[in-house]
Parts: C-alpha cells; structure tokens; sequence
C-alpha cells in the first residue's frame, strides 16, 4: 500500500536528517524498519522512490542547513477543523521535508475539506498525500507497490 511506503519515506529523511552522523549501515536500517512490520518489497520501494527522486539534489533533503522551511503555511481556523492534530502535524511534517509543495499541500487541504462532515486523522493525511506524492501510476507500478498485504503499519511519524 502506498501510504506505508510513505510512511517509510518520512521515517527515512527524518533519521537522516537527525541521525546522520550516527549512520554506519543501510541493512541495519532495514531490518529496523522490517522490525516495525514493513515488508522488503516496501522498503525497497521506498529506498527506490526516494533514490530516483533525489537524486540529483541529495543536499535539499539530507543536509542540516536549513532543516525546515524559512516559512511555513499556517493553517486557517476552519481548515485545522477538518484535521486532527496528528494529522496537521503529519502535513506540515510532508511540507518541511519538502516532500510536497505548497500546492500539492493546498490539493491535500482541499480533498479534506470535501469530507466537511469529518475529521481527518493521521492515516487519512497518509493516504491523501500518498495520491498526490505518488500521481504517477507508472511510477508506482516500477516500485512494486501493488502487493496485497493486509497488514497494519506501525505508525512511525
């Protein structure tokens, strides 16, 4: 499922991110992550995704300077309605990490507030973002992520 891949994306910047220095082997980092509950072909996918993406512009997304964004969208009164507070922090989570832009946040916003009647939690948040990180099916079909796996993900946001 796309939204534990995604899952796995954030954890993976955010340790990079916080733990760089203490970093010294990618399989340890896998078998940390198949200890969550991720399959290989997840992890692989997102290992896969995020190399493919970044790429060329490693230092956007691993160095420490800046860690977040210099501004950040703020959510209006009305909008943290349609979110609970997992769910925003999460958002601006996908944002500072610049995994999404400012438009694709507003997409994300605005699917939410479709739902008028409801409040969106976290693993709502993941499976929005995830649609809109992971647009391209063919993208998606080359990473493998179409497996039928009926297993609930640790959260680890």
């Amino acid at each position: 499922m796309i939204n534990r891949i995604l899952e796995i994306v954030v954890y993976l910047i955010d340790f990079f991110r916080e733990k760089r220095e203490q970093f010294t082997n990618i399989d340890e980092l896998s078998i940390s992550l198949q200890e969550k509950g991720y399959t290989e072909t997840e992890i692989s996918s997102a290992y896969s995704w995020l190399l493919e993406r970044y790429e060329n512009a490693p230092e956007n997304y691993f160095s420490k300077f800046p860690e977040f964004s210099v501004s950040a969208r703020i959510l209006t009164d009305s909008e943290r309605h349609h979110f609970t507070v997992e769910a925003q922090g999460f958002l601006i989570k996908l944002l500072s990490f610049a995994l999404i832009d400012n438009e694709q946040f507003e997409m994300i916003v605005d699917r939410a507030s479709l739902l008028s009647g409801y409040q969106i939690d976290v693993e709502q948040v993941k499976v929005f973002a995830s649609t809109v990180i992971f647009k391209d099916l063919d993208e998606i079909d080359r990473l493998s992520v179409f497996e039928s796996n009926a297993d609930q993900s640790n959260l680890i946001n």
